[in-house]
């Protein structure tokens, strides 16, 4: 730790509860933190990294100054650390991801006949229920409501141009309203109705409605008898354990947070795992401290909050931070570490899956995989990358494809896909030096890579060159040849050929640049065989139009011809008798098929 202004702050730091603030020279916020005591917290800054904080060196590094913030209480701490977050975005606090997009259902009450829809977010006027755990959750509520009550869903527009009902009329998603079908008495009850159901009393309502349907009944008044059967039914589905709005007793999230400050959030409703939530601390001080951070973060922004928080640990502050979620929430929110059992599984559990995240987002940025790549090839670090790969089957329908990677990602629009005329058999060379030239030639076109990774070995690459040399273009190639267990310690890894070079280069497991060789090979091969499986696919058509071919001799008959429907078309009767199922009769059906639809 330097002497000077930033060592006196901290020395002489307010003994209250309240907010501390980091700054760089730029009076840029590196990092807001709360205390309960501010000069008792931020002494641990001054012991040099004592408390074994991942990026605590950079921020003493970078901090020039401190700035605090005076609070009465450590609840009102807790609420201006949240508030000075949102307000400076500061680069060392929580950094939260999520793996969905949370959904609102949106009851739009400015028209005379209110509007059901969804929303991302609450800038409309109007009521909103939610968020949901996720996307098909709230689809599937706000259908099974229209289905229960018939609000309408189209737009104001729309509802006004209408002269006769719609689709969703017909199949009893939507009362009408646009052209009277329904009184605005019972649209507003239905309307009632829903707000109800969203505010998780769906048990109530079928309750209500059941009886409303046998008293409707008894009075022999069976249209809205029919129409409280009908609300009942899709009430009951939408009820259902696991699925939208699920009971608040048994609702609950698990948060983990590893070692190197990576977390994740399992939310679990009626006991189902529905939905997840990352992020990554990357400044924490003790588990206490990061458990209160982090769960502050995690529910800043609307989110649900269910009645109860599993954590790895109890929060510094944990009454405080309690009566903030409870505020949010308007219900009573308990935060509990459990130590055993089922619950403690969890919080391993959730663990577990931000180390797994972590492994996941831990790809290296495309600079760095470009320069290894370069360090590797003697080429250039490459921006754009194209790989080609061969298939056929059996040494038919040969095809070959190209994919482009811009930087690392896939860039589809340039794909590209080959039938192979040139090469027999199954010449794999003699078809990439047809591919090569190919590409080269249309070089104009498409525009040539930085880099041609061709999916084969030695003899691709040469092929290749081959073609190079004969259009007269120098591009930079290499060849990827895939890890073959059982034939030596060098064919059992990914490696490179290069030009120039009798040994391949042994790409090393895990590093950031064979997964991105790999993912790139796999692409190619995914492009060239949906070819064939399509194909495949429309052989099988023509001979489902055949009386008599089933499955299994649909099978027997494409395997025979290779894919050459022509074949069986013009083979011999006494040859295709010998195939297991096929009869005379069933054989005259097939050829006269084949002869009446192939050219």
């Amino acid at each position: 730790m330097r002497p000077g202004r930033f060592d006196h702050q901290l020395k002489t730091a307010p003994e209250r509860p309240g907010c501390y603030l980091f700054l760089d020279d730029a009076e840029q916020v590196l990092y807001v933190g709360k205390a309960k005591n501010l000069r008792r917290r931020v002494q641990v800054y001054r012991r040099q990294g004592a408390d074994g904080r991942a990026r605590l060196a950079d921020l003493l590094h970078a901090a020039e100054r401190a700035e605090f913030r005076v609070t009465d209480s450590e609840t009102e701490a807790v609420l201006l650390e949240d508030r000075l977050v949102k307000l400076h975005q500061p680069p060392l606090n929580v950094l939260l991801k999520d793996d969905k997009t949370f959904l609102l259902v949106h009851l739009d009450t400015r028209h005379a006949w209110p509007r059901l829809g969804l929303a991302r977010k609450r800038h409309r006027p109007g009521e909103f229920f939610g968020p949901y755990a996720n996307a098909g959750a709230a689809r599937r509520a706000k259908r099974l409501l229209q289905k229960a009550f018939g609000l309408r869903d189209c737009s104001d527009h729309t509802l006004r141009s209408r002269r006769r009902p719609c689709l969703k009329h017909a199949v009893g998603l939507c009362s009408a309203p646009c052209v009277g079908k329904v009184e605005a008495a019972d649209y507003a009850e239905a309307l009632d109705g829903a707000r109800e159901v969203l505010g998780g009393r769906v048990r109530e309502r079928i309750a209500v409605e059941r009886v409303r349907m046998e008293e409707a009944s008894a009075g022999l008044d069976y249209e809205i008898a029919l129409r409280s059967r009908d609300r009942v039914r899709a009430l009951e589905v939408l009820a259902e354990p696991q699925k939208v709005r699920l009971r608040a007793e048994l609702d609950f999230d698990a948060l983990g947070i590893d070692e190197r400050g990576h977390l994740a959030l399992l939310e679990y409703r009626d006991g189902d795992w529905i939905g997840s939530r990352f992020g990554h601390l990357p400044l924490f001080e003790s588990p206490a401290a990061a458990v209160a951070t982090v769960v502050a973060a995690l529910y800043r922004n609307g989110e649900e909050i269910p009645p109860e928080i599993l954590v790895p640990a109890l929060p510094e502050g944990q009454e405080a931070l309690e009566q903030l979620l409870r505020e949010r929430a308007g219900h009573r929110v308990r935060i509990h570490a459990p130590v055993r059992g089922q619950k403690r599984a969890l919080i391993r559990l959730a663990e577990s899956n931000a180390r797994a995240r972590r492994g996941e987002t831990a790809q290296a940025p495309w600079p760095r995989v470009a320069q290894r790549i370069a360090a590797l090839t003697h080429f250039d670090p490459p921006s754009v990358v194209d790989c080609i790969d061969v298939s056929h089957l059996q040494g038919r329908e040969r095809v070959a494809s190209k994919v482009r990677f811009f930087e690392g990602r896939a860039d589809r629009g340039s794909y590209r896909r080959y039938l192979v005329g040139g090469g027999s058999g199954n010449d794999d060379f003699a078809a990439m030096h047809e591919i090569v030239s190919r590409v080269l030639q249309r070089a104009g076109e498409d525009g040539l890579a930085d880099l041609l990774v061709l999916d084969g070995g030695k003899g691709q690459l040469s092929a290749g060159l081959r073609a190079s040399a004969e259009q007269g273009q120098a591009l930079p190639m290499v060849a990827l040849a895939k890890a073959r267990r059982g034939r030596g310690p060098v064919a059992a890894e990914e490696r490179l050929f290069l030009e120039g070079r009798e040994q391949p280069v042994i790409l090393e497991p895990g590093s950031p640049e064979r997964l991105f060789f790999e993912r790139l090979r796999d692409e190619a091969h995914r492009f060239a065989i949906t070819h064939h499986r399509k194909r495949r696919e429309n052989l099988r058509l023509v001979l489902e139009q055949v009386p008599g071919i089933g499955p299994a001799r649909r099978k027997t008959l494409l395997d025979w011809c290779e894919g050459e429907l022509q074949r069986l078309r013009d083979a011999p009767a006494d040859l295709l008798i010998e195939m297991p199922g096929m009869t005379p009769d069933l054989i005259h059906s097939l050829q006269v098929h084949l002869h009446r639809i192939l050219p």
